[in-house]
């Protein structure tokens, strides 16, 4: 298999977007990128960091957009020449698929673990307690998900690991998260909405207490109800909006899957590190190494692609948001309580109010 010298993923800390500026060029133009668009006939235009970007978008649309529409654990893996399954595997690790397991730093505002198929919730919650156990505290921890319907993978996962996770997404992180940190006792639930006639507006947060750490369940309603369920960017705005005031200062450290992280830390620095002021570190655990037989799952070269994908549009949209954050800087202006917000976080704060 190739070898690469390993590409770091954009690192915020709050203190502006002209640093991620220079990440994301530095990753768009890397060895690994270079070489994984040789192996199927591309080459970056060369003319500046947005350009090679929207190359990047479309080529990856032609070459390794496997799915077609369908949800990840729908979509088999496709047949490669071998010399691209190593080269690909290598490419893509090296540009961050293959995810730090340690957080950079002791102690953090909030650890946030996403959400998922309920294989997922188990062992990220998991994963998060044990970060939790070995040394880095937390003041917040919080699993998001959503008013999407278990199936029958879910139910299969919920059978072999032997919880009982409900009917929903949500209800799922938060039966993991009570058997991931021993969770006892009834907890304070907010809630609204009705989630089986209209998933789209209901919303949940169901707040537990463990020693010094407040746990908690989040589902969020729609910022298209009309439309659609709420997407994780929804969940993770509504979660700093209006569960735990995200604020300037603040740390978070994002729990996923380690295929996942290079385009979820982008989202994720995108959505709460730019707008909210607040550093933003992301830690995946891989689910090739899990001790459960049933859940233990490698990740194929094409799978790989396909989220070389996710990163490619994850890593556009974020250098966009920095550039135009870089240009027009907002001014933080006071909200109600004193807390200092930026004008966009003051938006989305009315675009809240009716969920």
């Amino acid at each position: 298999m190739p070898e690469f010298t390993p590409v770091r993923l954009p690192h915020y800390d709050g203190q502006g977007p002209h640093s991620l500026l220079a990440d994301v060029a530095a990753w768009t133009g890397s060895e690994p990128m270079h070489r994984l668009l040789a192996l199927f006939g591309g080459r970056l235009p060369g003319n500046g960091t947005a350009d090679d970007l929207a190359y990047l978008e479309a080529f990856s649309a032609d070459h390794w957009d496997f799915r077609a529409g369908r949800e990840r654990h729908e979509t088999a893996p496709q047949p490669l020449a071998p010399e691209h399954e190593h080269a690909a595997t290598a490419a893509a690790l090296a540009l961050g698929l293959g995810a730090a397991a340690t957080p950079r730093l002791a102690h953090y505002t909030h650890v946030l673990v996403l959400g998922g198929l309920v294989a997922s919730c188990v062992f990220r919650t998991r994963f998060a307690a044990e970060i939790l156990a070995n040394g880095v505290s937390a003041d917040h921890v919080t699993g998001v998900g959503g008013f999407r319907p278990l199936g029958g993978a879910d139910l299969e996962s919920a059978a072999l690991s032997g919880i009982d996770c409900g009917g929903f997404e949500v209800d799922a992180i938060e039966a993991s998260l009570k058997r991931a940190f021993d969770l006892a006792g009834n907890p304070r639930v907010d809630e609204g909405g009705d989630p089986l006639r209209d998933p789209g507006r209901a919303w949940k947060v169901a707040t537990y207490t463990a020693g010094r750490t407040t746990v908690r369940a989040v589902a969020a309603p729609s910022s298209q109800p009309g439309r659609r369920r709420a997407d994780t960017v929804d969940t993770c705005r509504f979660w700093a909006d209006r569960v735990v005031d995200l604020a300037p200062g603040d740390s978070v450290l994002v729990v996923t899957s380690a295929p996942y992280t290079a385009f979820q830390h982008c989202d994720a620095i995108t959505h709460m590190g730019l707008p909210y002021g607040c550093t933003v570190d992301t830690v995946g655990v891989d689910p090739a190494t899990l001790p459960e037989p049933h859940f233990r799952k490698r990740h194929t070269a094409s799978g790989y692609l396909q989220e070389v994908r996710s990163a490619i549009r994850s890593m556009r949209q974020l250098y966009h948001s920095a550039y135009a954050a870089a240009q027009t800087p907002i001014r933080p202006v006071e909200s109600a309580a004193g807390r200092r917000l930026t004008l966009d976080r003051r938006v989305d704060r009315r675009r809240w109010s009716e969920p």
